[in-house]
């Protein structure tokens, strides 16, 4: 992708212990940086946000930037994994399809992604390692 990429990065953590949320975090932004995208910010929802499939004020504050960002750069939220939206399947897919009606992805740092338009989710070849190519 180009430089006119623009990363929001999204997490979710319920607990005060944060060594997992920053390794989290720190795989996000070693695959932003790789991809040469520049950063939209870190957004995270905590405590029983966190937990919630229905309040999410640091994802709402997310879709707003996103939304204010307008269509002239290709926005990308960028997540750990899947479950880094929900664990539940039906959540994960409500939270995704809010991004893609602002004409933005949801792109996780193992390079799986679903994008406005498709169907199904484009589908990594994992090996163990982020896909930076």
């Amino acid at each position: 992708m180009t430089a006119a990429t623009v990363a929001y990065l999204y997490d979710r953590h319920a607990t005060t212990a944060t060594g997992m949320l920053n390794a989290r975090m720190d795989a996000c932004t070693a695959y932003m940086e790789a991809k040469g995208w520049a950063g939209g910010g870190r957004w995270l929802d905590v405590g029983d946000d966190a937990l919630s499939d229905d309040r999410r004020p640091a994802f709402d504050a997310m879709l707003n930037a996103i939304q204010a960002a307008g269509t002239a750069v290709e926005r990308v939220v960028l997540v750990p994994d899947w479950d880094r939206l929900s664990r539940n399947p039906a959540a994960c897919g409500l939270l995704t399809r809010r991004v893609l009606l602002l004409g933005a992805r949801v792109e996780t740092a193992l390079g799986e992604q679903r994008r406005p338009g498709a169907s199904l989710i484009h589908r990594a070849r994992i090996n163990g390692a982020p896909i930076t190519a």
